[in-house]
């Protein structure tokens, strides 16, 4: 996306989505930035209209408060963050937050593991660092929703 012209963003991920679900059952695209960056807020939601997902997997850094070269936009609680990304999603399709993939690179095992916890337990989604610990609770949660949600 970074040398599709702005205005286009939303139709060149359509475009890359319908290309990729011609052979394919599942789909999954990658976000960019975040809704409230305000860089990269305008790439974010156009891959987020353009692909219209079904079903969307919550990244986060817990141990990040603000965002990167920006800090007077402090991230809100993560509760929040996806009630915020459903919504912005919602007007062209409910697309539900059923997961949530942490980057804990920055912390130790036993702070790593409380944080994977402490996410599951206040959001009720299943949660994991994908790549430090077992991606399973993220995949599995992308299977069930595939293989439940309406055609």
């Amino acid at each position: 996306m970074d040398a599709v012209i702005a205005d286009f963003i939303g139709g060149a991920a359509e475009q890359l989505v319908l290309e990729c679900a011609k052979d394919a059952d599942l789909v999954l695209v990658e976000g960019q930035g975040s809704i409230i960056h305000p860089s990269y807020s305008g790439v974010t939601y156009g891959l987020l209209h353009g692909s219209l997902p079904h079903a969307q997997v919550m990244c986060a850094q817990p141990s990040r408060t603000a965002i990167n070269r920006a800090e007077w936009v402090k991230i809100p609680p993560l509760v929040d963050f996806i009630r915020m990304s459903e919504a912005a999603a919602a007007p062209l399709r409910p697309a539900p937050v059923i997961a949530v993939a942490l980057n804990t690179y920055d912390l130790d095992d036993d702070a790593a593991q409380r944080a994977v916890d402490t996410v599951q337990r206040e959001t009720g989604l299943p949660t994991t660092d994908p790549v430090r610990f077992d991606p399973a609770p993220v995949a599995d949660a992308i299977a069930r929703f595939h293989a439940t949600r309406p055609r």
